[in-house]
């Protein structure tokens, strides 16, 4: 999602950021807790289990706990618990007031169908960072057909407001999909009728089995140039300078995530393993599989493709995208290069040069 949510000094976070990239230290983790969940987004990346499914593989309470024990020692700050559905975890309050008590920043992203009064006041104890909702339209109508579970915009709505109520920090997320582009403005006015941030994602990605059927929601190129002229111009954007040692994320320095059954994997993304915490321990996975240098020397110069590419200042790219969909994580990624093309024609068409 494009921009971050963060309760501190924005200078001291970048350089904290900026410091454990540098030295391979981890800072974060994304942690799929479970696949289960109450909705069935039309667009999602994940094959989402049915909500009541019986998973033997999940990783059990006290295995979670352990996890925690472990990426403490390794001196990660900040875990975002995910799902699927966070909240159809039975246990995620006891592992989540754990992880508080052991020193971690912790955020929920979640679709709130779940938060009524009890279950926000549950996670006004456990004093999250920040609570990010998912919201694909701004009516039931668009919300309540991509997710497919009627009355849903109305449970998500509901739930921001149960949270505010307990002064839980908020924030309503989408990606930008042909259902909702033309209804990004009335979600950003929604998010500030509420007092909360909104943010949203360029790009639909697809499964993260290979499955490319996501990809048909979305946006045209007409519709995504018209959307991009109203937000950029040559007063508004500066195309990226070139340099050989840029990257475009920082996979495999300060982060990975950890899916619900102990497989560890340099990102949401591209999902290249590093191992498993049943298998190994955490210290283990971070100190000595080799995909972190792997993954972390992707810079703009080690990428043959894009290093050439004419259209590398206005380039946006996920390596996970371009492997998942066109088969090759240093080749390019068509859907990057599409945007970037209609990036680029946006910034000239509005004065840019």
């Amino acid at each position: 999602m494009t921009g971050q949510a963060v309760d501190v000094n924005t200078n001291s976070y970048n350089d904290i950021v900026r410091r454990t990239r540098d030295e391979h230290r981890l800072f974060s983790v994304h942690w799929e807790i479970t696949y289960r969940c109450n909705e069935k987004c039309t667009h999602c990346y994940l094959d989402v289990l049915p909500p009541g499914a019986k998973v033997p593989g999940e990783l059990s309470t006290e295995e979670a706990k352990r996890v925690i024990d472990e990426l403490a020692e390794l001196g990660a700050l900040t875990l975002s618990f995910s799902g699927g559905e966070v909240f159809l975890r039975k246990d995620i309050f006891e592992i989540s007031r754990y992880a508080r008590m052991k020193g971690f920043a912790v955020r929920y992203f979640t679709n709130g169908i779940m938060i009524k009064p009890q279950i926000a006041d549950k996670i006004a104890v456990v004093k999250p960072v920040v609570v990010e909702l998912s919201v694909y339209g701004a009516d039931a109508k668009t919300h309540d057909g991509i997710t497919q579970v009627p009355g849903s915009y109305d449970l998500t709505i509901r739930a921001v407001k149960l949270l505010l109520e307990r002064n839980v920090r908020c924030l309503i997320k989408t990606p930008l999909m042909k259902e909702n582009i033309h209804q990004i403005d009335a979600l950003k006015e929604l998010a500030s009728d509420l007092g909360i941030t909104f943010k949203y994602d360029l790009t639909v990605t697809p499964k993260h089995t290979g499955d490319l059927s996501p990809l048909r929601h979305r946006p045209s190129d007409d519709q995504l140039l018209d959307f991009l002229r109203e937000r950029i111009s040559a007063e508004t954007f500066t195309p990226y300078p070139y340099n050989e040692n840029a990257r475009f994320c920082s996979i495999g320095m300060n982060s990975f995530d950890l899916g619900p059954y102990g497989d560890v994997y340099t990102c949401v993304g591209a999902r290249i393993t590093a191992g498993n915490v049943r298998q190994m321990s955490m210290a283990e996975i971070w100190d000595k599989s080799p995909v972190w240098s792997e993954t972390s020397s992707l810079t703009m110069g080690n990428l043959p493709v894009c290093s050439t590419c004419e259209l590398r200042q206005f380039c946006v790219r996920c390596h996970g995208t371009a492997a998942c969909e066109d088969g090759d994580l240093l080749g390019c990624s068509s859907i990057a290069y599409r945007e970037a093309r209609l990036r680029r024609k946006a910034y000239l068409d509005n004065g840019g040069h």
